[in-house]
């Protein structure tokens, strides 16, 4: 008999929400970059590539079905797989946002969520 924990539940629900607002503000931004590039322009610093878009936009879509699948809890297995792709999305996000930026203490935060994800899988049954 399959047990999900409530912490994998509540998170998943977060997930979800987190990922729909960053689908929204990477859609937004998007079809934005003109006036994002000027902002950029008037600042002195370079605008955003194409790739961080794409990376953006990929990386709501993993949350979104990270997210569902959590909730649904089909398989522990298959909660596993999705889970650490999350992770591995989330971690080049950062890798790639600290190479274009630099660090900041922000990155280490938005590995809170796949980190109780995952404490979320090994709980449940």
């Amino acid at each position: 008999m399959k047990k999900k924990s409530k912490l994998l539940t509540v998170v998943s629900i977060i997930i979800i929400v987190f990922s729909v607002f960053s689908l929204l503000g990477t859609l937004a931004s998007f079809a934005l970059a003109d006036i994002t590039a000027q902002g950029y322009e008037i600042l002195g610093m370079e605008a955003p590539s194409t790739a961080y878009y794409i990376l953006g936009l990929a990386v709501g879509i993993i949350m979104l079905v990270t997210g569902i699948m959590g909730v649904m809890y089909r398989s522990r297995k298959s909660v596993l797989i999705i889970g650490v792709i999350y992770c591995l999305a989330i971690l080049a996000n950062i890798a790639y946002s600290i190479s274009y930026t630099g660090f900041s203490v922000t990155y280490v935060l938005s590995l809170i969520l796949p980190l109780l994800y995952m404490w979320g899988w090994y709980q449940s049954e």
